[in-house]
């Protein structure tokens, strides 16, 4: 293919070196140069009819489909007007048609082929998902086996087609189709492997063609969905499925995040590392609603604290060995966020603020020697938290002498910080980062 666009861009140029001759002779022999034609569009009526009609209505328009066949198939259900069977052959039948559609226009009408094509894996995901959870008639071997296929399949097709709109709605929008089927939750198990699958064709495409957009889309939805699932359905056997499939999305969407470090050495963006700092968020959310369901004080405190070290761990390999500060800074802050939980959860009362103000000191004197605003700010910022803790909710619990052991200490730490910003204004202001 490089082979035949260096050929083309040689003629390409040849015939615009006879193009300049020709019209350079024409000039000389006394006629009237042509000057190209061009008519530009009205940029308004370009802008929205070509976005509407062009991109916008076909992608609505396959999204409304799918829907529809997905709330077709539960209508049927629940109404019992077709058998078990029929309903899988229809599915599979609709999915088929699309296919065949789009193979038959991808030659002249190759976007709209491609969105024709998406609808169609996603129904065949779904009805596959559905003949094996739902209705049990194929083996686990068999389901998995079409799974992959379908995931190999639409991954290929997304790089074939060079179109993210194939990963979005085909890949990504698979996600949630059993819920428009089925309430059916039992096999949580089997759902987040049925998603682990779409997630491993979105990790190649994230990596091999560099399409974000649907990375983010896909660790959106799949940390929505666990989450969901660990707040309202996690309970007894289930907790070990929710550890190993909490584990595995984590490092499924580090790597993606990370992909441009690991694979092409290059510098994380900063949507990168918001997408990394989300990822962590995430994870840790959800191991919230899967570990401390009764939302009792030591559960929630181990959490916390083994957060705080796994993102400290994180954010030291980030600023030491792959030099990338900014993202450092960002996993760090949320690393100092967690530990300031873990001391509101696991003691109460003089001792939470008196950690707190410990913390606070110690920020900020990093701060001050490391000559880093962020700290510092950070520090002055727990400090205030503090004082509204004291103000609101200390007030009310204190006793009088804890009470005046808390003001008499927040007060000396805040003219100690008033002190340290005189003394050191010109190391602070004048030299700072």
């Amino acid at each position: 293919m490089q082979d035949e666009l260096r050929e083309l861009y040689g003629q390409v140029q040849q015939q615009q070196q006879r193009i300049i001759e020709l019209h350079n002779r024409l000039v000389q022999m006394g006629g009237e140069p042509i000057r190209p034609a061009t008519q530009k569009p009205s940029p308004t009526n370009w802008i929205s009819e070509n976005f509407i009609g062009l991109k916008l209505i076909h992608l609505i328009g396959i999204v409304v489909l799918v829907i529809g066949l997905s709330i077709g198939v539960k209508y049927a259900i629940d109404r019992n007007l077709i058998s078990e069977i029929m309903r899988i052959i229809l599915a599979y039948g609709a999915g088929a048609i699309l296919f065949i559609l789009s193979f038959r226009l991808k030659a002249k009408y190759e976007g709209f082929s491609a969105i024709l094509l998406s609808g169609a894996m996603a129904t065949l995901y779904f009805t596959t998902y559905g003949a094996f959870v739902y209705y049990h008639m194929m083996p686990f071997t068999a389901a998995f086996g079409i799974m992959v296929g379908l995931t190999f399949f639409t991954t290929y097709q997304s790089k074939v087609y060079n179109r993210q709109e194939i990963a979005l709605l085909g890949l990504v929008g698979a996600y949630a189709i059993p819920f428009l089927v089925s309430q059916n939750s039992d096999r949580a198990d089997l759902f987040f492997l049925y998603i682990s699958l779409i997630n491993l064709g979105v990790a190649f495409l994230a990596v091999k063609k560099q399409w974000k957009w649907v990375s983010r889309a896909a660790q959106s939805i799949t940390w929505v969905l666990f989450i969901g699932w660990a707040a309202t359905r996690a309970e007894g056997v289930m907790m070990g499925i929710g550890t190993i499939y909490l584990i595995w999305f984590f490092l499924l969407f580090a790597v993606m995040a990370l992909s441009q470090k690991l694979y092409y050495r290059k510098a994380l963006l900063l949507n990168e590392i918001y997408q990394l700092v989300t990822n962590n968020i995430a994870c840790f959310v959800a191991a919230v609603m899967l570990y401390s369901y009764s939302f009792e004080e030591t559960e929630t405190a181990t959490i916390n604290f083994i957060f705080f070290l796994f993102n400290m761990l994180q954010a030291l390999v980030l600023h030491f060995y792959w030099k990338e500060h900014q993202a450092s800074r960002m996993i760090g802050s949320f690393a100092l966020v967690l530990f300031i939980l873990f001391i509101a959860t696991k003691w109460e009362g003089l001792t939470v603020t008196l950690l707190w103000l410990l913390t606070a000191v110690s920020l900020f004197v990093w701060g001050v020697m490391k000559r880093s605003s962020p700290a510092r700010m950070a520090a002055i910022i727990l400090i205030g938290t503090t004082l509204l803790k004291l103000l609101v909710i200390d007030t009310i619990t204190f006793t009088t002498v804890q009470k005046v052991i808390s003001y008499i200490v927040l007060g000396i730490l805040l003219l100690i910080v008033s002190f340290l910003y005189q003394k050191y204004r010109q190391k602070i202001f004048g030299e700072d980062r």
